[in-house]
């Protein structure tokens, strides 16, 4: 005598619950097999993935409202003289933008994959190694940035195998940064003093030798500032640590994940070849009825 098999859970397009039930509970060794099989998938998984550490640098601006206050206010008075010479004494293209361009810029990140020699650290062996791929995956997948407007702070993360790397790459990534931008501060205020100097020595007008003076004493102030400050555009707030704890993987979550799609797809495979094998029954039964 053959044991009746459990009723079909789908019939004409609605879903019977506890049929559906009936059938999971019938074939739950099969279930609680491919469950288990997925699930030590996902622990062999966690257990071998490589471990990422996050390391969090936090700087704000450095420059100062009157850093070139002077020559912003003198070089008005020198009105088109300014502009011909194309000389900016606002120094506006040092300001917190032009400072917060250069640190989230392409060109930080090749320069310090250059100086560091990392194109072979980054990309694996078999891969075509260039500075242009290396920068690409730095940014895709190493360093990462976010702005907090309510008090201008910005955090630098990188996240890297090597807990000490990780902060080492934060915090020089800062350094260099600040670096950068004190260079080209240095050269515009060299260049400024230059040009002024020679028109100081080919005009007659005494007020205007005096305006050219001033703003030589000024620009002589941000050159001494400059090579002064370390931290010339951003101060390092919260300055990256070595972490102790990884990121990823979350062991917990894998195994977890593992076990819901094991449970998951055995159920839907029961529920699949149920239905494979009614309809061949169905057709086969329709087959013995013709004449």
């Amino acid at each position: 005598m053959t044991q009746a098999s459990p009723a079909s859970p789908i019939q004409d397009d609605t879903i019977d619950v506890i049929a559906l039930f009936r059938l999971l509970w019938a074939h739950k060794l099969l279930i609680a097999v491919l469950t288990i099989v997925s699930g030590v998938a996902a622990v062999v998984l966690a257990m071998t993935a490589t471990h990422i550490y996050r390391a969090d640098t936090v700087v704000a601006p450095a420059l100062e409202s009157n850093l070139g206050g002077a020559s912003a206010s003198l070089g008005g008075r020198l009105g088109g003289l300014a502009s011909l010479a194309g000389i900016d004494f606002g120094r506006s293209g040092l300001g917190g933008q032009h400072a917060q361009s250069v640190l989230q810029s392409r060109r930080l990140v090749e320069e310090f994959i250059s100086r560091n020699d990392l194109v072979g650290v980054l990309l694996p062996p078999g891969e075509d190694q260039t500075v242009w791929r290396a920068v690409q995956k730095f940014r895709d997948s190493v360093v990462s940035m976010s702005r907090d407007d309510t008090d201008g702070t910005t955090t630098i993360t990188v996240e890297w195998i090597d807990p000490a790397v990780a902060a080492e790459w934060a915090n020089g990534l800062v350094t260099l940064a600040n670096e950068i931008i004190r260079a080209k501060a240095l050269a515009d205020s060299q260049r400024n003093v230059d040009y002024l100097r020679k028109q100081a020595e080919t005009t007659n007008v005494v007020e205007m030798q005096r305006v050219m003076y001033e703003l030589i004493q000024s620009e002589t102030k941000n050159l001494m500032l400059a090579n002064a400050r370390a931290e010339y555009a951003f101060t390092i707030v919260d300055p990256a640590v070595v972490p102790e704890k990884r990121v990823r993987p979350n062991r917990r979550l894998m195994v977890a994940t593992g076990l819901a799609l094991g449970l998951i797809v055995s159920s839907l495979f029961v529920l699949g070849r149920d239905t494979v094998r009614r309809h061949a029954e169905r057709q086969a039964s329709g087959a013995r009825t013709l004449p």
